[in-house]
């Protein structure tokens, strides 16, 4: 079961997301940060850079989704 907490976060993320211009935002983002391109680099710290870039984008995408990221709570560290 998903706490109160989360559940109310992703909405959140929901509405922003969902609107015309947080669909536009989120279109940068994927173009900015590595969803439609290589991460490879062969520097093996630019490829570690480039793929926590793209796993943000992929945790928004889940979020908006619908489906729970269980590796991390949000705000935890």
């Amino acid at each position: 079961m998903i706490p109160k907490e989360l559940k109310a976060l992703i909405e959140s993320y929901k509405q922003v997301f969902n609107t015309t211009d947080g669909k536009k935002v989120l279109e940068d983002l994927e173009k900015r940060f590595f969803m439609h391109s290589s991460i490879f680099s062969v520097d093996p710290y630019e490829t570690a850079y480039r793929e926590g870039c793209r796993s943000v984008i992929l945790t928004i995408k889940k979020l908006i989704q619908g489906v729970k990221d269980d590796r991390r709570e949000p705000g935890s560290e």
